[in-house]
């Protein structure tokens, strides 16, 4: 009986108190801090500490005002932990998620240029955000219910961002006034593309996407989202949608997506490959891959070795549901 009552009180423990208020997007430590438990008792079981610079996993605040976020720490044990808000930010921007790049190598080891390639799993996307207008008419035999869909394309490292734009246009695009950014000058294979594999194009994603990364990637607009579309049907046509288009409505795991990119791509793929992942109601569903990419771009075919050759990046979310399309 006495052991009963222990648990009981420890799983108490573990719980947000009842004045938490529910939060979307992620918490980006700026030093190290506790991890807590409990911000009554302050305890911290294994001695949790926050990593300068690391994104974690946003699930609320202690009140509407807080004073502690509730984040997920993975690994930890209980991973769900309150940390001080004035440790770090809270973002909702997903580019955030990444971890910040490694050093640069010295000249002659230098490998290439690098970028990271975010593709969505749009149905998942879309119960995130489900007053965007790709996401009010999702259909099961659309390209999005059973095909990764493009996020984009961003040359390294994450400042690298904004090349040559005004302060009207950043403003635009980093406000989410998108339609006011300026019109692309696409060829119509491109744009036809762009409007099947980039849903957000009906939000003006794809002028977001130019402003703020391809303006970096030293090209004009057409060979930029030509890049980004090659990079995609590599995966798009690989044993990764496979993968996930077998498993709708189930859960996998990031061990089972980093191996599919072994399969597809050779050992050690996988490893250059991030999960990110968001709560939804009582499920954890799979939002987006980001993948690190190093070298030249000149078609498909070359994701192989531009995979192989980027560094390895920690994983971000364990397991999550492939999310069918249509909104809950």
């Amino acid at each position: 009986m006495r052991r009963l009552l222990l648990a009981f009180v420890l799983a108490l423990t573990a719980l947000p108190a009842q004045a938490e208020v529910p939060l979307n997007g992620y918490f980006i430590a700026e030093r190290a801090c506790p991890a807590l438990q409990s911000i009554r008792r302050e305890t911290n079981p294994g001695n949790v500490m926050t990593s300068p610079g690391k994104a974690y996993d946003l699930l609320a605040g202690n009140t509407d005002r807080p004073s502690h976020f509730w984040i997920v720490i993975p690994g930890a044990e209980p991973d769900r932990r309150w940390v001080d808000v004035e440790c770090g930010q809270r973002s909702t921007d997903s580019e955030a998620r990444l971890p910040d790049p490694a050093p640069k190598p010295a000249p002659s080891t230098f490998r290439g240029t690098q970028y990271v390639l975010a593709i969505n799993w749009q149905p998942a996307f879309c119960e995130t955000s489900p007053n965007k207008p790709e996401c009010r008419g999702q259909r099961p035999d659309s390209f999005e219910a059973t095909h990764f869909t493009l996020h984009g394309l961003w040359p390294q490292p994450r400042a690298n961002a904004y090349c040559n734009v005004s302060e009207s246009e950043r403003r635009d695009s980093e406000t989410g006034n998108w339609r006011a950014l300026p019109p692309l000058a696409l060829n119509p294979a491109i744009a036809g593309e762009l409007s099947q594999v980039m849903p957000g194009t009906m939000s003006n994603l794809e002028r977001h996407e130019w402003t703020k990364h391809g303006t970096c990637f030293g090209t004009n607009a057409n060979l930029y989202f030509k890049s980004s579309l090659d990079m995609l049907l590599a995966v798009n046509t690989s044993a990764v949608v496979d993968l996930f288009a077998n498993n709708i409505g189930r859960k996998i795991t990031l061990t089972q997506v980093r191996a599919a990119f072994d399969s597809s791509f050779g050992a050690g793929a996988g490893l250059r490959v991030a999960m990110a992942c968001e709560p939804d109601g009582n499920r954890q569903i799979i939002t987006e891959l980001t993948i690190g990419l190093t070298g030249a771009i000149t078609g498909p075919d070359d994701f192989t070795s531009l995979i192989l050759n980027a560094s390895p990046v920690e994983g971000g979310c364990t397991s999550g549901m492939v999310d069918p399309v249509g909104l809950r």
